[in-house]
Order: structure tokens, then sequence, then C-alpha cells
């Protein structure tokens, strides 16, 4: 009823540390008003009444697991509850059960822990009727084990392996009973194998009495196995190639109880699970398909119909087929001889005589017999199928190496079954629960008395009622009940009747045996007779009793199985051995040997009990039937349990671990006691004046006799425990403050020194690299910086930036005068163009380009040049070259112009003959461009200078890109800087306003210039074009 996910962890030995804990190990502080007690030990009064109502209490409000000390008693809630989820599995990992609320995973990990800390083997008996919980409650136990035991991939694969074998399982041996909707149907122990540090490395699977007889017939309102509709409704893909319906209804062995479908269970998802685990056990194709097939033949067998044979001689029964077609699809799915399977369901071969007079002869069957094999062998195969899965399984689960192991055993089996009709399965069953509740009383009494043995107290006697009785009635030799039922099946004459008077000769004296010729009892039918088990009297009907104990099956079924090639197939049937002459076991001697094998393992393991109780026959939560549930109290023996453990004295803890846990109510212990544990022990006891009657001390342990005695020091616990955890956590605020503040101070301390280490290494190595550096050509531009510390990321910046300068400086002072006044030039440039205009960077600046021999008429403006400087008085040419101007009225014209270091010159090209006069350079007021790819230049001049505004061209007439726009505006600022001081602004706009028309006696006129990319291919340079309304356009490539 509860669901969990399992998760790899680590786990820490538990309570078996401080030694077991008896009474009250269920978590004392977990005790809460109106909730009952968690341990029924800690009853004031030990009846049934008041074991019933302090269930009933627990029930109500969803407190499923009460302890009897270190037995856990669980209630099933018939609804999901959220107690099972990872962080629960964590809250018990290696805690002491005492410490939290009553739980199955306190008691596995109690378990687990008591493996590894004994390396003894152990094993969990889970008990209870049908309908109970013990599937789940294996399930949960298995999950936790999973969840906090060692894990690696081969460990996990081991750990999926044996969780994904229970999906399995239940669809092959669970069915809906009346009682449980997923009720097991046969006994299951399954053996956890672990190395000795924990980790689980196998398992082993033992299963005991299968209720095969469930295939072909059952209580109306019940089903028969899950994996029958699981298949039909999941096995989609399988149907066709099986020629079966997905209507379970159209097959007599599943139509015949009424009841094919449930509303709590998924087939469709539950075969999926299926599938999953069969993949994960490494189930191959060949064995699945093998299994579907025998699974659908079953379903075929069971709708297989006889009638009268009309070539029956007058006088003779036979019988044939009445649906032949249904038998040729059982053998061709089985791949069996179709005529051998015939004719063995409707004969047997009979062995006449001996030796060489023998001889075999046919015996045809009437109806009522041919009916009987068809089922024996539908029940056989389901049996053998079962087996054999079970036997795959092992071979997939099983370690094999030579080291011992260590096992945890789960023993998950049928509980007593009481119906309105009770057969041989129910007597086999009840007969297991007997033994398992002699074993329990036996184990439960041998700990107790070991117990007070060791520990040195007077051991007081328990009246219980010992079953041992009832044991020796049904299998004691050779007068038992199953010795008598083996020995009428040996007598041809025998029949379920003469077995019946047989023990009620035997038996008519017994206590526990009762019969209607015995004690002329009416509620005991004469066919039948009661067994007063330790759960409550039983009534059997012996019909059917020799047949299922002698449990043939006849040959001839046993050789048509044999026709068929599948190994698996053989592997069900093995070859008869017919020179044999020892008698096969019955099925009820079988199921005893097995039962004494169970027993021994059980006995040599370290025994831990799970008790279910089923509180209603009509699964509804919350709900809680005081008749069935005290039923189930009696037959549980659960008061006989908690006198047993309350035998003396219903208490008893370590000293280490009594004293710790009540130190705080008493000063004398509080908060350390510097004696030994017994000596504070004692101390507690004196300070509370704890009658001496009321306790003992033994060798290791305190023993107390009420729980009242315990109750009291729990309240006053309660009460000490605000103050005590008012201590604890300003000592744990001031020792993880300390701590941290500890941490951090050493993680400061190693930070700065490590730092320090990481910066000097750092420097050192840039030292290392820079070390010639004046002796680099390049001053160490293309060195490699040594990898640095983040930290140091803007200092490394800024040692870039300083290195940067130094490089600079170096390069600056390596050059001539002459250079260093063009490297001044190109920076203000850069300055000036950088991100507003395209310039030519790597061209140098030359100056005077018409000084050049270069220029065609070169002599010429040297003698125009000498005749402007005696004229004007000027004595340096800053820039000169040829540009292209535009005139007043808006015509391009080339010129020369010249910068001195007072004006701007222009002159004739061809005679040089400056025009008119220069352009002062004071009146300068800006300098336009645009931030296009053009070369033109705007020099704006003041207006009350009477001079005009210049717009010229400095591009190269072939469109390259030698620009000279960049050089003749830093020589115009630089030239002004030296002469004003001011800086003369340089603009950047591609709508520029000039005046190029003004002079002394008028103003002229506006004009604007814009500028436009022209897309012709053959375009080249930057050209001026005059339009309307006095705007401008310069058209660029």
């Amino acid at each position: 009823m509860h669901s969990t996910t399992m998760e790899n962890c680590d786990y820490s030995i538990r309570r078996s540390d401080l030694g077991r804990v008896e009474g009250v190990n269920n978590g004392m502080a977990n005790i809460k008003q109106g909730e009952g007690v968690p341990d029924f030990v800690l009853l004031d009064e030990i009846s049934e009444n008041a074991v019933f109502n302090n269930m009933k209490k627990r029930y109500q409000i969803d407190q499923i697991y009460t302890y009897i000390g270190d037995v856990v008693v669980a209630v099933n809630p018939y609804k999901a509850l959220d107690i099972c989820s990872p962080k629960h599995i964590d809250s018990y990992r290696g805690r002491y059960m005492y410490e939290m609320p009553p739980h199955i995973y306190a008691l596995s990990n109690d378990v687990y822990g008591s493996m590894l800390r004994s390396q003894e083997d152990q094993c969990v008996i889970i008990s209870g009727e049908s309908g109970a919980g013990k599937t789940e409650s294996s399930k949960i136990l298995m999950r936790y084990v999973a969840a906090v035991s060692k894990s690696s991939r081969e460990v996990d694969r081991v750990k999926n392996q044996l969780l994904d074998s229970n999906p399995i399982l239940e669809a092959f041996g669970n069915a809906k009973t009346l009682r449980n909707d997923n009720s097991s149907r046969f006994g299951k122990y399954m053996e956890i194998q672990f190395e000795k540090d924990g980790a689980p490395v196998g398992g082993k699977i033992s299963n005991y009495l299968l209720e095969k007889s469930r295939v072909v017939t059952r209580a109306p309102g019940e089903r028969s196995f899950h994996i029958f509709y699981n298949l039909l409704a999941g096995g989609s893909n399988e149907l066709g190639a099986l020629q079966l319906k997905s209507d379970p209804t159209a097959y007599d062995y599943l139509r015949s109880s009424e009841c094919v479908k449930v509303d709590s269970i998924n087939d469709v998802k539950d075969f999926q699970e299926v599938l999953k685990g069969l993949n994960s056990l490494g189930f191959g194709n060949n064995e699945k398909n093998t299994m579907w097939k025998i699974i659908s033949a079953i379903l075929h067998l069971g709708n297989v119909k006889f009638k009268d044979d009309a070539t029956a001689r007058t006088g003779q029964t036979k019988v044939e087929a009445a649906n032949p077609q249904e038998v040729d699809v059982v053998a061709k799915l089985l791949q069996v001889d179709a005529r051998a399977l015939k004719n063995a369901l409707v004969s047997r071969s009979i062995s006449t005589g001996v030796g060489k007079r023998g001889s075999v002869i046919s015996v045809p069957l009437d109806q009522g017999q041919a009916l009987f094999t068809r089922d024996a062998l539908a029940k056989s195969i389901y049996e053998k199928l079962f087996n054999w899965l079970i036997g795959f399984i092992n071979s997939r689960l099983e370690n094999k190496t030579s080291s011992e192991k260590l096992v945890i055993g789960v023993l998950d089996i049928y509980g007593f079954e009481i119906f309105e009709n009770n057969s041989f399965e129910q007597f086999c069953i009840n007969l297991c629960n007997e033994k398992l509740q002699q074993l329990f009383i036996e184990l439960t009494l041998k700990s107790e008395q070991e117990e007070y043995v060791k520990e040195g107290i007077k051991w007081e006697p328990i009246k219980y009622f010992n079953n041992k009785i009832i044991c020796d009635l049904i299998e004691g030799k050779p007068m038992g009940v199953i010795s008598l039922l083996d020995e009428a099946c040996l007598i041809a004459e025998c029949t379920d009747m003469t077995f019946l008077d047989k023990i009620n000769t035997n038996f008519v004296k017994h206590p526990h045996f009762d019969s209607y010729k015995k004690s002329q009892n009416k509620m005991i039918p004469g066919d039948g007779f009661m067994l007063k088990h330790y759960a409550g009297d039983v009534t059997y009907r012996v019909p059917g009793f020799l047949e299922k104990n002698k449990d043939t099956l006849y040959l001839d079924l046993i050789n048509s199985m044999r026709t068929s090639p599948d190994k698996i197939i053989l592997d069900l049937f093995p070859a008869p051995d017919i020179n044999s002459k020892k008698r096969p076991l019955t099925a009820a001697t079988q199921f005893k040997i097995a039962l004494a094998q169970l027993m021994d393992k059980l006995l040599a393991c370290q025994p831990h009990y799970i008790r279910c109780v089923k509180p209603n026959e009509q699964k509804k939560p919350g709900a809680i039937d005081e008749e069935r549930v005290r039923h189930q109290i009696r037959y549980l023996g659960l008061v006989e349990n908690v006198r047993v453990r309350r035998a003396g004295f219903a208490y008893r803890q370590t000293y280490e671990r009594f004293l710790w846990r009540y130190k705080m109510t008493a000063p004398a212990t509080w908060p350390q006691f510097s004696g030994s544990p017994k000596d504070g022990t004692q101390a507690l006891l004196k300070a509370h004046n704890i009658n001496s009657e009321e306790y003992r001390l033994g060798k290791t342990k305190v023993f107390i006799r009420n729980p009242t005695t315990l109750f009291h020091y729990e309240d006053v616990r309660a009460k000490e425990m605000p103050r005590v955890v008012t201590c604890m956590q300003a000592a744990w605020r001031g020792f993880i403050n300390r701590a941290k503040w500890s941490q951090r101070k050493a993680a400061i301390k190693i930070q700065l020194y490590y730092r320090r280490y990481r910066f000097r290494n750092y420097f050192v190595q840039l030292r290392q690299v820079f070390a010639n550096v004046k002796q680099d050509k390049n001053w160490g531009k293309n060195f490699q910086w040594p990898s640095h510390p983040r930290i140091l990321s803007n200092g490394v910046k800024y040692l870039h930036m300083v290195h940067a300068n130094w490089r600079a400086k170096m390069m600056i002072t390596s050059l001539s005068k002459e250079e260093q006044a063009h490297m001044r030039q190109k920076v203000l440039a850069y300055d000036l163009f950088k991100g507003k205009k395209p310039w030519a960077v790597p061209r140098r600046f030359d100056a005077d380009y018409l000084g050049k021999n270069s220029n065609p008429h070169k002599e010429a403006y040297i003698v125009g040049m000498q005749t402007l400087f005696s004229t004007y008085g000027d004595t340096e040419v800053n820039f000169a070259d040829y540009v292209t101007k535009v005139n007043p009225v808006g015509k391009s014209q080339k010129r020369g112009i010249v910068v001195t270091e007072k004006n701007i010159y222009k002159h004739d090209p061809k005679n040089y003959k400056v025009k008119k006069f220069g352009t002062p350079l004071v009146s300068v007021r800006c300098i336009w461009l645009s931030s296009k790819k053009d070369t033109f230049c705007v020099v704006q001049v003041d207006p009350s200078s009477g001079a005009r505004d210049m717009v010229i061209d400095l591009g190269d007439e072939m469109g390259t890109s030698n620009e000279k726009y960049s050089e003749f505006v830093t020589v115009l600022v630089n030239e002004i800087k030296k002469l004003t001081g001011r800086t003369v602004d340089v603009k950047f706009s591609d709508s520029i306003n000039y005046n190029n028309t003004r002079d002394a006696k008028k103003p002229g006129q506006e004009c604007t210039l814009r500028f436009e990319a022209s897309y012709d291919a053959k375009f080249r340079g930057s050209q001026f074009k005059s339009g309307k309304n006095n705007v401008n356009t310069v058209y660029f490539a």
C-alpha cells in the first residue's frame, strides 16, 4: 500500500552497537497524547481489549505501525500514505529503533545493521492472513535494504534485478481473491546475498506450494493468476501469433469465476512491468515466446470439450474431443504431436503383467475423467512453468563465487486461511502457519530467556499456548494426519471417505481433532473433519484430498509433452524413470520436507518479525472490523507476544543509553556524570525515588518492571528538553560560529600566502620575459606575456598600457627631429579623424609636394615661391600641392595651394602667380569635412575679414586612396595653434554651408554642399556638381 524509490547511499551501524533494546525501543520521544502507545509493551493492561483499542486508536490516525519490542505489527491502510519516500529512508538510516516512530524501515535498518555488526545471517518472517499486506511489507523492506546498502555498477545491477523480480513473481504467483486483490498464492522465501561489507551480490528465491488448482477453478468473484489477464490486456503484439482474443471471457478457465476485471489492477501497465523485469533479468526472446505460448496453450486447453465417441461399442464408455481444433491449437503452441495429445486426453495406458508377460493396454476415459485429465495437464504445465521461471531467475540472481556470503532472508508466505470450503491446500497452508507460530514462540522465549541469563536476572516463566500438539497431530509419525493420508494413497481401494474414517478412528480422543462422527457436531459436515488450530477452528472437506496428495500426471500426458522439440518444454517434463521402483513422494510429504528445510534455514538466522493485520474485509480505508481484528490478534498470538516481552520487566536498556537519554532529569547526572554508566543509572533511579522492586541492574543493562516508571522519566525529560535544547542550541551556535571564524581566518591566511606566491611567481616570469626588451628591435611588441592570476587582471591591463606607452616613447626617441615632427602630425590626424572619416593612415606626410622632382613645373614653382616670400614676408612652406578649387560661379578649377606659417595662397599652376592675395590663417574660423569617402574640404573664414570660404578637393585625380585632406587639415590646425594659440574647430557633417562668393564689397550667397555616392562603376575620385537653389553636390566613388 506504500511506495518508495531506491537510491544509493552508505550505511552506518545501528543499535546493535550498544545492545538490543527490548520493550520500548520505539522512540519514546514520539509518544503523543491521544495517539496510543507506539509499543504494545507499554500498555498499562495486557489484554486483548487493550491491544485492540490501542491498535484501533493508532490506525484511525494513520499510524499503521506499532511495535511489540522489536516486532513490527503492520495494519493494512488500504490507501497510499506518504511514509515511504526517499526522505523517510534517510531519516531512518542508521538510527536506533526507539529513536524514530514505528516503521518497517526501522526494522529493516535493524536487520541490515545486525548482519553487518554480527556477520551473521538474518531473516524476516512476515505473517498474517491474505490481504493483510505481507507482500507490500516485503517490498518496502527490500527497497530500504537496496537503498541503504553499498553501491557500485555490479551491485546496482543486482539490486535492480532483485527488485525487478517482484513484478514477475506477482504476475505468475499472485491473484485476486475475495479478501485481497493481490494475494500471494504461493509461499516465497527470498534470500539476498551480501559481501562482508554489506554490498548485495546476489539472491535466491525458494517457493512453496503454488495454488495450481486456481488455474482451472476458484471461488466466484476471484481471478486466476494475474499473468493470464496481463497477457490478454497488454500483449497486443503477441495475441495474433498465439491465436488469442483480448477478451478474457472467451476462455472457460477465466470466465468460470465471473470476475475478469478489477478496478485496482491495471493489467496493461502490469504487463509492461513484467516485460521490463524479464528484460532486466536476461530472459531472451526464445524464453519469453515459449512462456507466452505455454500460457496461451493453457487458455486454449480450458476450452477443450468432450463428447461421446460415436464409434464406441455398445456398453463401452468412450469420448473424443468435441472441438478438436482447440487441441490442434494447443499442440501447435506447445509444438507437440497433436494425435498423441488427443489420445492422452481421452485414454489412459495401463501396464499389466510382469516382465515378458507384461503388456500395455489403452483404457478409454469417460467425460468426467477426460475433464479431470485436461485440468490435471493444465495445472501441471502451469506449476512446472512457475518452478522453471523461479529457477531461471535464480540462475541470474545467485552469486556463484566460492566465498562465503551473508544472507538476509525475507519470508512472505500465505497467511492462515479459513474459508467456507477448506480443502487440501488450506490444510497445507495452515500447517505452515502452525510451524511458523511454533518457531516464533520458541525463538521469542529462547531469546528472552537468554537475555535474562546473560544479564544475571532471575527468569520468571510465562504461561503460553504451545501449539506443538497441533503440529504433531498433523505431521507426527507414524500416526499423524499426513502419514495416514499417504498410507491411504498407497491403497488402491481407499477413497477420501475411507481416509476420513481412518483419522476418525485414530484421533477420536485427541483434544484438537473433531468430526461429526466424534461429537455429532452439526456444524461439521459428514465429509469433513475439524482441527483446532492456534488461530481458530477450521473444518476441512476431504473430497479431493487423496487425488491432490497423489499429485500424479498420467504417463501418456508426459510422453505427449515430450514430443515437443522445444528445450524448455522438455525441461518441464523430464523423461520418467520407468525402471525406478521408488514411489514418488506425495504432495503433502514434499511440502512437509520443504517446510522442515525452511525451518532449518530460519533457525540458522537471527529472526525478525512483521505481523500483518487486515482491518476489514471490504478493503476500505479507515474502517476497522472489531471481530475480524480480534480474531487476528488471537491467532497471531499478539497478546502472548506482549506478555512474553513483559515477563518480569517491560523495558531494558544499556546503562550508556539510559544515562544518555535521561541524564538531564537529575542534577547529579547533568550535564556530565563523572562515574561509570552503571553508577550514573543508579544515581538517576535514586534521584527519582524509584522503588527497588521496580528495577533490576544487570551486567550491562537496567531492567524496569512497569511502563509507568518509564513514562515518569519521559514526562520529566519532556519538561527539561526545552531548557536542554536552548543550552544545546547556544553551545552549538557558538561552536559553529567559532569554527566558521577559525576556518575563515585560516582560509584568508592561506589565500594571502597563496596569492603572494602566485603574484611573486607571475612577476618573476614577467621579468624573465622582458629581461632583454631594450635590445629587441620592436621593444617587446611580439613578446608572449605569461598567464596571470585572474585577480591581477586589472593590474595586468595597466602593465600592458605602461608597456605600450614605454614602447611609444622608445619609438619616438629613436626618431630624428624631422621624423618626430612627422609622427606628431600623424598622431594629431589620428585624434582628429578616428571614427569620424576614413583617411590614409599609412601615407607619409611630405608637406611640399610641388617641390618634388615629380612636378614638371618645379623650377617655375621655386621662382614663384621666392617672389611670394619676398613680397609677403612668409618664410616656410608647410603644405603645397595641386588641388581642385570650386570658384564663385560653381566651376571646378585646378590650382596650386600653399600653406605657409601665416597664409593660405592660391596660384595658377601654369605660371605660379599668386591670385590676388592669400587667406590669413588667423581668419580661419572652422574646417568642415563630410564623414563619407570623398576628398573635399571646406575652409570657413571669418566673414568680417572679407575673404571667401574655400571649397577644395584634395584628392587624387585617379581616385586612389592617396588623399591629402588629412595632412592639409593637420597643417592648418598646427599652424593656427602656433600663430594664435587657439585650436581651430574641425567638424564633420554630410551637409555643409559655405560662402565662396563673398568679398569686401558684397556679402555673397550662402550655399549648401551635400555628398552622395556614385554607383557608376567607371566613376573615380570626387566631383563637384552645381545644383539649383544654391544646393550643390559632391559625388564620390
